[in-house]
């Protein structure tokens, strides 16, 4: 198996961890709305891949869908959107700091 795989199964694994904290009402629309675009801004000034990011927040949203699922027989449509979501707010939190390094003035 190659490092990048490896590490994309890292992300994947870490995002089911991170689902589960979805379980905490009151982290559930902190945890979906700026989760997402911290670790995004994060990982671009870590100079890391955003495929990873996205790989977390898309396992995360998986892991919401289905076990709210599982349990409570509900809120499909709403795990869906957010996990949607959530790849959208990593991409947008990357995508700002990415941009704002590349258009940084030399001191």
């Amino acid at each position: 198996m190659s490092r990048i795989t490896a590490s994309l199964i890292a992300a994947a694994v870490i995002g089911q961890f991170v689902g589960l904290l979805g379980w905490i009402d009151p982290l559930l629309f902190p945890l979906i709305l700026l989760g997402p675009v911290v670790t995004g801004a994060v990982a671009a000034a870590r100079r890391m891949s955003y495929a990873w990011i996205a790989i977390l927040w898309a396992s995360a949203g998986v892991n919401m869908l289905v076990t709210d699922g599982i349990i409570n027989n509900e809120d499909y449509a709403f795990h869906a959107g957010a996990t949607v979501v959530m790849v959208l707010l990593a991409g947008f939190g990357f995508g700002v700091v990415k941009l704002a390094v590349r258009n940084r003035l030399p001191a």
